[in-house]
């Protein structure tokens, strides 16, 4: 079986594609920085770490903007799904970032 591989950047365009409420919200570069830095890490733990953080940050800023808590945790949820997706795809197949 033949396991994908990605570069970071591919990573992060793919998580990005569909979080157009949270790129308003934080705007495109905070995301791709945060998204690119969860990426490279290569420790699993520390970047489930990171990544919950961006959650976190991301259900507040959604929430300030005026999204209600049910549908930005609904949305961050599909987000965290999406950059954990990208992040074993980078990783899955010798854990070093492509």
């Amino acid at each position: 079986m033949r396991i994908a591989t990605m570069k970071i950047e591919d990573a992060v365009t793919t998580v990005t594609a569909e979080a157009n409420a949270l790129v308003l919200c934080l705007g495109q570069p905070v995301i791709a920085y945060h998204v690119t830095e969860i990426m490279r890490e290569a420790d699993l733990e520390h970047a489930r770490r990171m990544q919950l953080a961006l959650m976190r940050r991301s259900i507040e800023a959604l929430v300030d903007d005026g999204l209600e808590d049910v549908a930005a945790e609904r949305f961050a949820a599909q987000f965290d799904g999406r950059v954990g997706s990208a992040w074993r795809l980078l990783h899955g197949s010798d854990g070093v970032a492509h």
